[in-house]
């Protein structure tokens, strides 16, 4: 599909998003609330209960297919890694080992229902933003130089930001929602003045793509919070899933890519379709 294309479907996914959100935030979720189907963990502890029906598949795994499509974060932070250990800095390779401990804590959640695993989910969300901002941060830098001072303000605000989750989200997600989803907000502009300043048709369908990714991901979630039980046999949850993964897995890229314009590498974007796109060194003419 075109760039042009794209940046229509995601103008109109963006314009669907804000009377949904306006909803949730108005009325609250609705998720899998009354659920109150018993399995091997016992009682749910967790703030949250999402719409998909707890213990249907499996006396052992609440979520079963929430559990399950969660570990394509663990499979495209590995993938991520190995495709690229020996072209980046050692903060796009962090980058994409929290998407393998996003991953993991994600399938525990799901699995259990329990508050300790829901905060193994949500804590390394917040975590890897930290990540992610220090990567923009340092965008333009020479070298491998270290901010020293930033590393330090961003580890304090992101210990009092799980300090905040860990205590004041007991029942509801709105300070994690807060914390994580102002994280966001900044790598989207961020991202998007690198795009500006390149003018390269590659940051922009990178761009493009992650924020469609993420954002039609975000959609479904918003439906299946809102609509739950008209619409609990899709299973949307696991679209947010795999929008999430993909949309967040083609910024890191999107940072690779305008990183090596600032050092000078000449790269190019391989693979037949985001499933296994990767940054790669351009051969030698």
């Amino acid at each position: 599909m075109a760039l042009e294309s794209l940046q229509c479907v995601l103008a109109i996914v963006l314009t669907l998003i804000l009377p949904l959100f306006a909803l949730l935030a108005i009325r609250g979720p609705v998720d899998g609330a009354g659920d109150t189907t018993a399995g091997f963990w016992g009682a749910k502890t967790a703030s949250v209960n999402w719409c998909e029906r707890d213990y249907a598949a499996s006396y052992y795994i609440a979520e079963l297919a929430n559990s399950l499509t969660s570990l394509c974060l663990v499979a495209t932070g590995i993938y991520g890694i190995c495709a690229h250990v020996t072209l980046v800095e050692l903060r796009y390779l962090l980058a994409f080992f929290s998407f393998v401990v996003i991953g993991l804590g994600s399938f525990a959640f799901h699995a259990t229902l329990l508050r300790s695993m829901q905060l193994l989910d949500e804590l390394p969300m917040v975590w890897a933003n930290t990540v992610f901002i220090y990567i923009c941060r340092s965008m333009n830098d020479r070298g491998n130089s270290c901010r020293i001072a930033e590393v330090i303000v961003l580890a304090l605000l992101t210990v009092l930001a799980t300090l905040a989750v860990v205590i004041f989200d007991t029942e509801n997600q709105n300070v994690f929602l807060l914390c994580y989803g102002s994280g966001v907000q900044y790598l989207v502009w961020s991202s998007y003045v690198f795009c500006q300043k390149s003018a390269n048709s590659t940051a922009w369908l990178l761009f493009t793509t992650a924020m469609l990714c993420y954002a039609g991901g975000f959609l479904l979630l918003l439906i299946d919070r809102n609509f739950c039980h008209s619409v609990r046999p899709l299973y949307l949850h696991v679209f947010w899933h795999f929008g999430a993964d993909l949309g967040t897995y083609a910024a890191v890229l999107l940072w690779i890519w305008i990183r090596s314009e600032v050092l000078a590498r000449k790269v190019v974007l391989r693979g037949r379709s985001l499933l296994s796109w990767h940054i790669a060194a351009a051969p030698q003419e």
